[in-house]
């Protein structure tokens, strides 16, 4: 049951919180480096000491920042209201959005989810404010019935004044409060013991209401919870991982210096059999083993083989590369002589991974600018439902290739701006290329006579590229 006061909406999220925190913080750490060695040997302790405490064959980071570098907004359309895919990418722009989506999307992928706030201006640029949020400071609640339904949202966060200070979004009123101590003079365990409300900001109406402009952007979500962090089936591989380096770093170290046996030497001993110093062989850099006695033999152990330990490693980075979709040569660095056909065929799944991503994150940022819009005063939420996300094609493509699929479709009557943006143009610079080519008169005097074209000072239309089809004979 939902709570009905502000005070225990606000006890029933930062327990909420506090839960996402925990779930969160592992991969924070992994994404980081900060791993568990959880793995290594009393003999490796022995060995290195602190020398390698803070060790770790970080392999998650890539797992994550290989489908970020694909995801780039580049644009919105809303149907036929023109003017309102220009406001949206003005809001976009003005909010600093290009960069803020990139470490939204990461933390996203990275966490399994992120958030974006979307508010009033409150820094004078004159558009609404967007913000992306971190999930260890921002939690919500969604309705038990339907989770498109946002009931209550937590911002929570502590200051350089070690202040804690929460603000709860309902869908008809916003709601601010700070702790009453400092956490330097009282230190807390995480949930807030004596709120009271903000000193000189109050709270007050909910300018998006009656929704709640807290937004999730969650990472392949799924019916039962929120969102999946792409490091969950990386953890356990890195853990094997560093296990493996660990122990060939032991084997290094004992097998450095070759361990060399001798026969057919009598050696002095003590009362108790242990060796005396006058006979006694110490192998080093600066020792040189001799002997009088004729049945004497020297020789050495064979090389420790460090093989077996880097084709370990290498079997685990492959099923890593196979469970998190990572291509193997970003994992293996393995790209001598492999061909154009053969990289896009390794990347495969990763494209396939990062559209995934793209359809999750387009109904956020679109209701984001729906909301903003709707601040603006520009468009109803209710009247910009065919919104939609343009983002930068994932795959990458050869410019030999580019050009050939745009002639080609040129030759079937594809429209020009079609094709500009199947070569990768954003939206911005096909609005540009179309200015500079007076596209709209162009395409108005299509069909007309070349004498009523030159007689309205419009060019005549280049000629399209013949586009032939030889068959090649069997020989």
């Amino acid at each position: 049951m939902a709570p009905t006061t502000p005070a225990a909406w606000l006890a029933r999220l930062e327990q909420k919180l506090v839960e996402q925190q925990r779930q969160i913080k592992l991969f924070e750490d992994y994404y980081e480096g900060n791993h568990r060695l959880a793995f290594a040997t009393l003999k490796f302790r022995q060995s290195f000491g602190w020398l390698f405490k803070a060790f770790a064959d970080n392999w998650c980071e890539i797992v994550v920042d290989a489908p970020v570098e694909r995801l780039f907004v580049e644009g919105f359309r809303f149907g036929s209201t023109k003017p309102a895919d220009q406001d949206a990418w003005a809001i976009w722009q003005a909010n600093a959005l290009d960069s803020e989506s990139v470490m939204a999307h990461t933390e996203a992928v990275k966490d399994g989810r992120a958030y974006i706030l979307v508010g009033p201006d409150e820094v004078g640029t004159g558009y609404p404010q967007i913000t992306v949020e971190h999930a260890s400071q921002v939690v919500v609640e969604h309705a038990p019935g339907n989770r498109r339904i946002r009931l209550a949202a937590l911002k929570k966060w502590r200051d350089d004044d070690g202040y804690e200070y929460a603000t709860l979004y309902l869908p008809g009123r916003i709601w601010k409060w700070e702790t009453k101590e400092s956490t330097k003079v009282a230190p807390s365990d995480g949930i807030g013991r004596n709120w009271v409300p903000r000193a000189g900001e109050e709270s007050g109406g909910n300018p998006s209401a009656p929704i709640v402009p807290m937004i999730p952007l969650y990472n392949n979500p799924t019916m039962l919870k929120g969102g999946r962090s792409d490091l969950e089936p990386a953890v356990p591989l890195q853990d094997a991982i560093n296990k493996e380096v660990a122990d060939m770093l032991v084997a290094s170290e004992f097998g450095a210096f070759i361990q060399r046996w001798a026969t057919g030497i009598e050696v002095d001993t003590d009362g108790e059999g242990r060796p005396t110093g006058a006979t006694e062989l110490k192998a080093a850099v600066s020792r040189l083993w001799t002997s009088e006695d004729k049945d004497a033999k020297f020789g050495q152990f064979s090389a420790t083989d460090l093989g077996n330990y880097v084709g370990a490693i290498a079997m685990l980075l492959q099923h890593l590369a196979a469970q998190t979709r990572t291509p193997p040569h970003y994992l293996l660095g393995q790209i001598v002589n492999v061909s154009g056909d053969a990289l896009k065929a390794a990347e495969t799944g990763l494209v396939s991974k990062v559209k995934r991503k793209q359809i999750d994150f387009s109904d956020s940022w679109e209701e984001a600018m729906r909301l903003a819009l709707g601040l603006q005063g520009k468009v109803e939420p209710s009247e910009a439902l065919g919104a939609e996300t343009i983002w930068r094609d994932p795959e990458y493509r050869s410019e030999g290739e580019m050009v050939d699929a745009a002639l080609k479709r040129r030759a079937l009557g594809v429209p020009l701006e079609a094709i500009w943006e199947m070569i990768g143009a954003s939206p911005q610079q096909v609005e540009d290329w179309a200015t500079k080519l007076d596209l709209p008169t162009r395409l108005a005097t299509i069909g007309a006579s070349s004498e009523a074209a030159a007689a309205a000072g419009v060019p005549p239309e280049p000629a399209l590229p013949m586009v032939t089809v030889t068959e090649r004979s069997e020989t």
